[in-house]
């Protein structure tokens, strides 16, 4: 057996953290490398990971390798190792790192081969002047697309294309389903049009509208909106995405929430799961032309790029230590030990030491510290156990970029645009908190018997036509009215709060009683549209109804939240027993000023 080793490097104007994430976009760097595409299955191991295996094929020479899990250290090294099951060569292996240079930076690129035959003695210096020529190629397109904020996780597009008239003006066209309009909306049909018109074909699916908001300055739900529009009218086209909790990668992805429900199978993980509809069931875009049945990820070995949240992975040898160096943001972190041992620790800015000691044990992950400095985290991991382990550090949530199916659907765009896109019987979408807010209104009986049924059912409609604009624009959607009373829900508290508190002046001369709760619940399908279950929609359409004329009434759990409590007038503290519950419910109740010109 011989061993062939090289050394590259290669000099950037771009600092290591905006080149990373377009080197690491495996898939495109690859292409770009003219690598053979591989196949890859994951074959099963008791008490492991799934084992990735891979075939291709380079002229008449057919390949086979294990791929052991990538390592990584986001933004400063990334490393990949075959181990090859059949063909002239024994070990392939390459590593990329990362160094700041002044004001750009360099990557030292290095790369061994070992060849278990004279075949592969022959071919390995070719194969190695390949690979160095598309490394090259590689390197110098990946630093274009970050140069333009083309790389993968920021893909609005060069601010230089401009659409077209007609492509802006279809666009325009498109959002006049939108009810509610907004001074933005001709901005976002400029962008989305120049999108439709010059995105490379590899940009082209699973457009997540949060990021492209974020990117172009423009309220989330504004382009979530638009671009519902748009999807309605086949100017775009809309999947619900299903993400594994684990690996982050979509695994499942359809077009309507109906279609939902089935447990997921990740092959990568080895774990079947559900999708929750606050947690993993995202919505994305794709554009023209690359429009087809929606898709998922292919099964292949996890990449830091198509899981961007997972910031660095690394095999750690039975009874082994490691030191890990990676760039953390404040936030809340998990250091992962796969399948399913994991501690948790945040991160903050004026924090004592960047460094953490975590201890891997047969049971349990053991951080020494719950609190680290923000910037260069150095992790110290000691693995106790007589195995391998697999090491991630994640963060603790899914990505606040998401546009999940919980935010999308509490949204009247969507509710107005697609009325009878709901989950299907018996599948419910499971969402760890939304606010509700449940109205009534008071005193109906006495208004018909004075004005008639025929005009007090006027009343009532214009009324909550209203309503519905204010909740809208809220962002916020009305679930159902039947009567006198109706339901909202918001994924956001402090806009819940804020819109309940102007439901009065809007309604004026009726007076409605009102009451806001957050809670778990599940979205259903019922009476072909989405609707909500669960304790807490029944707990606070209860409360409404223990509310006075002209009251909102709040659980403590909102009134308490700092973010709420600015909002709030003075307010009077109580408690109410709800029909159904033992112990009594903790409420402030709030009497919201009406001006005189409302009323």
């Amino acid at each position: 057996m011989t061993t062939y080793s090289e050394r590259h490097i290669y000099a950037f104007d771009l600092p290591p953290e905006d080149l990373w994430s377009a080197v690491a976009d495996g898939d495109t760097f690859d292409r770009d490398a003219r690598l053979p595409e591989a196949r890859y299955r994951f074959e099963t191991r008791a008490g492991f990971p799934p084992l990735a295996v891979a075939e291709a094929r380079v002229g008449p020479v057919a390949f086979e390798w294990e791929e052991p899990a990538l390592e990584w250290e986001a933004p400063l090294r990334l490393a990949v190792e075959r181990r090859f099951r059949r063909g002239p060569f024994e070990r392939y292996a390459a590593e990329m790192r990362f160094f700041p240079d002044g004001a750009g930076s360099r990557i030292e690129h290095d790369v061994e081969l070992e060849t278990r035959s004279a075949i592969g003695a022959l071919l390995a210096r070719p194969l190695l002047a390949y690979v160095r020529i598309g490394a090259e190629r590689a390197y110098r397109r990946a630093e274009d697309r970050a140069r333009s904020g083309l790389s993968h996780g920021s893909r609005s597009g060069p601010d230089a294309a401009a659409g077209s008239i007609a492509g802006v003006a279809r666009f325009v066209d498109a959002f006049e389903a939108l009810r509610t309009h907004a001074e933005e909306e001709p901005a976002i049909a400029a962008r989305l049009a120049a999108l439709v018109e010059h995105a490379p074909a590899t940009y082209r699916r699973r457009l997540r509208p949060y990021e492209l908001a974020d990117a172009w300055g423009f309220p989330r739900e504004r382009v979530v909106a638009a671009m519902l529009a748009a999807a309605r009218t086949g100017l775009l086209g809309a999947s619900w995405t299903i993400v594994c909790p684990r690996c982050r990668m979509a695994r499942q992805a359809v077009q309507t929430l109906q279609a939902l429900g089935l447990p997921v199978d990740c092959e990568v993980c080895g774990i079947i799961f559900s999708g929750d509809f606050d947690r993993n069931v995202e919505l994305t875009f794709d554009l023209p032309l690359a429009l087809s049945a929606p898709h998922a990820d292919e099964p292949r070995p996890l990449r830091p790029q198509p899981a961007r949240q997972i910031l660095a992975q690394r095999t750690l040898a039975a009874g082994s230590m490691a030191v890990l160096t990676v760039v953390l943001q404040p936030g809340a972190y998990v250091v992962q030990v796969l399948p399913d041992r994991v501690a948790r620790f945040t991160v903050e800015e004026d924090a004592g030491a960047a460094t953490l000691d975590t201890r891997i044990e047969h049971a349990t992950v053991r951080a020494g510290a719950s609190v680290v400095r923000a910037g260069n985290v150095r992790l110290q991991l000691t693995n106790h156990t007589e195995h391998d382990a697999v090491v991630r550090i994640v963060e603790a949530e899914l990505s606040r970029g998401m546009a999940t199916a919980a935010a999308v659907t509490a949204l009247q765009a969507f509710r107005d645009l697609f009325p009878d896109d709901a989950p299907s019987e018996g599948a419910p979408g499971a969402i760890r908190s939304l606010t509700i807010v449940c109205a009534e209104v008071v005193g109906l009986e006495g208004i018909a018997a004075e004005f008639g049924d025929a005009h007090t059912a006027q009343l009532v409609a214009t009324a909550f036509d209203a309503l519905r604009e204010l909740v809208a624009l809220g962002c916020g959607a009305i679930v159902r009215t039947a009567g006198d009373g109706l339901m909202a829900v918001f994924t956001y508290p402090r806009e819940a709060v804020e819109t309940a508190l102007r439901f009065g002046e809007l309604v004026a001369p009726l007076e409605l009683r009102l009451a806001v709760h957050r809670g778990p619940c599940v979205a259903i399908r019922a009476n072909g549209r989405l609707d909500y279950f669960g304790a807490t929609v029944s707990h606070v359409s209860r409360l409404a109804r223990t509310a006075r004329a002209g009251e909102v009434l709040l659980t403590n759990a909102l009134a308490e939240d700092d973010r709420i409590a600015r909002l709030l007038p003075s307010g009077e503290r109580g408690i109410v027993t709800l029909r159904g519950l033992v112990e009594p419910v903790d409420v402030l109740r709030v009497r919201p000023a009406v001006s005189a010109a409302s009323r």
